[in-house]
């Protein structure tokens, strides 16, 4: 599932594509989608696209006077896509580099270009809001997430502390991939309950967090099987990862040599080292 560090590669390559379009009309051919069907869409231009979460929001400023602006949240879950087409129509390959691509569940036309919501095992979501959709946990990348911030939220806590990472209500944007590698550049085990960090060990946690995001970011994100940036290009962070889905090789910490273990906590895997992660 892309986590923050894709989610915002969506939503910076896509910005400068679509700030100021007019919108022609949102065509939505998946069922499942039918509640993302408008009619007031067409002539209303796009005045931003932002990040919330996991969650890329659109904003569609009014177009009179009285009429109030709209946000399209879209949650791409496992395996959903916003791919830009530069000319439309064409074909779905053709616009975006590759031979093969599902039919999209949705296409938000504009007066040039278009973006194709593509989605093959059709667990994501568009949904419409009037309001601006707020975060539901901390961002992690925000200015309000500091160690003072993060002990507050870690205080009492009894669960594990990598399943409470990736807690939305609590820090919102954390998965599966960065919350192992998260554990493992802040040298703390992921079993520890997550109330009994001392400061020390929460001030390394939201460092390395922020380190860790900040990266992948750059690197447009981590692809093991589905995720694309919207020109169809994969993410180039998966090169960097230290422990996650490196079960059984030797810990990359210099002076270690112990072997990356693998742990299933929540129905979800884990991977650290045993040895610097005491």
């Amino acid at each position: 599932m892309p986590e923050l560090p894709e989610v915002e590669t969506v939503v910076r390559q896509l910005a400068p594509r679509l700030a100021g379009r007019r919108v022609a009309r949102l065509v939505v051919r998946d069922p499942k989608l039918a509640g993302a069907r408008r009619r007031d869409l067409a002539g209303r231009r796009i005045a931003g696209v932002a990040r919330v979460g996991k969650r890329i929001v659109l904003e569609f400023a009014s177009r009179r006077r009285g009429e109030s602006p709209c946000y399209l949240e879209v949650h791409l879950r496992m395996t959903g896509r916003l791919l830009w087409a530069e000319g439309w129509p064409v074909t779905a390959g053709a616009a975006t580099g590759r031979r093969r691509l599902p039919p999209p569940r949705a296409v938000l036309v504009l007066d040039r270009g278009a973006v194709l919501f593509v989605d093959p095992r059709r667990f994501g979501t568009m949904r419409w809001s009037r309001e601006r959709p707020r975060p539901g946990g901390l961002d992690p990348t925000g200015p309000g997430f500091t160690t003072e911030a993060l002990a507050r939220l870690l205080a009492g806590a009894g669960t594990p502390l990598k399943p409470w990472l990736m807690r939305q209500d609590r820090l919102e944007g954390l998965g599966n991939i960065y919350a192992s590698e998260v554990t493992y550049a802040a040298a703390i085990d992921p079993r520890r309950p997550a109330g009994s960090l001392t400061r020390e060990e929460v001030r390394r946690l939201a460092a390395a967090t922020r380190r860790i995001l900040r990266a992948a970011i750059r690197h447009c994100g981590t692809t093991f099987s589905d995720f694309q940036g919207v020109l169809g290009t994969v993410g180039g962070y998966r090169r960097y990862l230290r422990v996650y889905g490196r079960a059984g090789e030797p810990c990359p910490r210099a002076g270690c040599g112990a072997r990356i273990e693998r742990i299933v906590q929540q129905g979800r895997s884990t991977y650290f080292c045993p040895r610097c992660q005491r």
